[in-house]
Parts: structure tokens; sequence; C-alpha cells
């Protein structure tokens, strides 16, 4: 975004005034059409940066369509909901109010190709509207320009981490590189689909190296504790679910010994991430594909695929009795019923064979 700004060569004395800025709760079609129509002062073209208003937009118009397919009619509330359009020059004003009104989105989408020259509009959205509605069709036409930036995933994203690393490392890096594979694979891990908190860290841990010398996974254990501990609990209730018992067991070992974690934080994250497993189970039992599912659960594709085929293995009743598990065993601890580290090692215990059983069960019934 900051490269498409520079390229409009605002003056730096006067882009703040040949800015405006629009989000979901700032945006309304007057106030967008105002800034789009002001003359650029002392600079040749004006920037209006809009950041989720397709979306906002579109979620808008997606609650009105279904009020007024509940009521069977069109909705009488809905007038908050949609605009008048300025008649346009040439035109009387009663022609245009015997028009219909129209809703924000079809507004918008209407009023683009009427944008004056001097000004350059950019969307920021987390996705492209669907090609099928007003805003889709209208980002298609001549004038319009849609770039894409998807989030790199696997050996993309360890590449995309080593790159930024030499770009931060400048022409101190060594020229075998800033990172070593093994860093970038392990602070990959960590950070997930968090492509800001993987650039700061990237830079924190470039920094810590110095000149001439290359990141290692030593230093992204020693510099990033609590990432590291949220890939431990992440590991721990992989083994878990997949019945590999002595792996889980080494896992919580180092997530109580080697971090601040108490017992009761270990059980509570371990249940979210049982959580997580259902919910992406009960996504694929609606049919819904892992790209949807990876945008509405915030996770990386392939973290999704992971997930979903753990939770097909194990099955839904297996799933429901893990987390229920969990609930007793938090609650048996917080109770004193048991001690807080015998609490949770006996659960972990548990539920590896448990989830051993179920897989079993599950290929059985397969077979």
């Amino acid at each position: 975004m900051r490269e498409l700004v520079a390229g409009a060569r605002l003056p730096s004395d006067f882009a703040d005034v040949n800015t405006s800025r629009f989000d979901a709760t700032s945006y309304t079609p007057d106030a967008f059409r105002f800034a789009c129509e002001a003359m650029p002062f002392l600079a040749e073209c004006r920037v209006v940066l809009c950041r989720s208003v397709v979306a906002s937009l579109g979620a808008r118009e997606a609650r009105a369509a279904t009020r007024r397919s509940a009521k069977g009619a069109p909705d009488e509330d809905s007038s908050s909901e949609r605009v008048v359009t300025r008649p346009t020059k040439g035109k009387r004003a009663s022609s245009a109010s015997a028009s219909p009104p129209k809703s924000p989105e079809h507004a918008l989408a209407d009023y683009l190709p009427e944008v004056p020259a001097s000004t350059v509009v950019i969307f920021v959205e987390d996705e492209a509207p669907a090609s099928a509605t007003a805003l889709g069709t209208a980002f298609t036409r001549p004038g319009m320009i849609t770039r894409t930036y998807p989030i790199p995933e696997g050996a993309g994203l360890e590449r995309w981490m080593r790159t930024r690393a030499q770009e931060y490392a400048g022409p101190g890096a060594p020229s075998s590189g800033a990172f070593t594979a093994e860093a970038a694979r392990l602070l990959a891990r960590y950070v997930g689909s968090d492509m800001r908190l993987a650039s700061n860290e990237i830079r924190k841990l470039v920094t810590y190296a110095g000149p001439g010398r290359a990141v290692e996974a030593r230093d992204v254990e020693l510099l990033s504790p609590q990432i590291t501990a949220t890939a431990k609990i992440w590991e721990l209730s992989q083994a878990i679910l997949d019945g590999q018992r002595a792996k889980a067991a080494t896992r919580l070992a180092q997530l109580l010994d080697a971090s601040d974690m108490r017992p009761e934080q270990v059980i509570s994250l371990l249940r979210s991430a049982i959580t997580q497993h259902l919910s992406v189970h009960e996504l694929e039992q609606q049919d819904q594909p892992d790209a949807t599912i990876a945008r509405d659960m915030r996770m990386q594709p392939f973290a999704v695929k992971m997930v979903r085929e753990r939770a097909s293995r194990l099955g839904e009743r297996a799933l429901v009795y893990l987390h229920r598990r969990t609930l007793e065993a938090d609650l048996a601890l917080k109770t004193g019923i048991q001690a807080p580290r015998l609490a949770i090692e006996l659960l972990v215990v548990e539920l590896s064979a448990r989830a051993v059983q179920a897989m079993q069960l599950q290929a059985q019934r397969r077979s």
C-alpha cells in the first residue's frame, strides 16, 4: 500500500491534506464522494484509502437481503441500509428521485467509474468480493487494477523469511544468508499466518545476531519464548491426538520445566486445541472447503488440512470425550482434588491412550 501511495507522488509537505482514509465505521457514500471529488491541494492528485469497506458493505447487503427474505417482502426498516445517489450533471432532480433507491454496495459500484482522474482510490481488503456481486463486477472494469497478496505457507513462508532477513541485515549479511534454513523452519512453525509478527521477530533476531552471523534455531528459541511455548502447546496437542504418549510426555515436561507455564494454563490451551479440532470437523461435515475453514478459523490452509485429517481419524465422539475430560481435569486441578503436576501428567497419558483406541476403532469401521 505504501508503494502505491508513493506512486501518486504526493508532495511530502501536503501528503496529509491530499489523503483521505475510510474504514468500515467511517465510510459513508457522501463522505466518500466528497473526498474523491475534492481538488488536489498543491499536488497533481489525491489519494483515498479504504480499509475493509467492501467487506462491510457486502455484509450489510447480505443482512438486508436476509431480513427481506425472512419477511417475504422488502424490509420496511432497511432505509438506513440504502442510499439515493445524487443526480448526475445535466439531469433534473425529479428524474433521479423517481429511480428506486440503491444499496450502498450498488451505489459505490456505480460511482467508481465517475471518480475523477485526479483521484487515486485504493481498497485494502482481506479478500476480493465475489465476482457475482456488484462490486466484484465493478472491480473488473477498465481503469480498475486488482492485486492479490496471498500469505505464503510451508516452504514459501520459509523462503519469504530468509529473504526478509537478508533485507534487514543489509550489506553485513553472511553470503550464505542472514537466516539458516532450520531457524526459518522453526520460526515459520511458531508464527503461523501472522506475517506482521513474523516480520517483527525476524528484525529482532537479525539485530541480535549482528553483522556477519546468521540467525540460528537456538536464537529463535532464546529470543521468542512466548512463541516457542505456543508452538510447544501445538506440538503437545498433536502428539496427544496422534496417540504418541512418549512424545506428549516429553513436550509436557518441556513446557512445565523450561517455561513459566503452569499446569492450569497448559490444560486451558490443550482444551482450546481440542475445540479447534471439533470446530474444523463440524465445518467439514457441512461441506465447507478448506479455504473457507481457514478464513473462518483464522488458520493457515496447511494447518486446516492437518487438523481435518486428524479429526477424521479420531471421530467426533472421541473428540467430544477428550474435550470433556480436559474440563473434568481442569475442575479437579482447581478444586485441589489432585496436585497440579500430577493432574496434567495423568491427563496426557489418558488422552493419548484414548486417541489410540479411537483411531483403531475408526480404522475398523472403515475396513
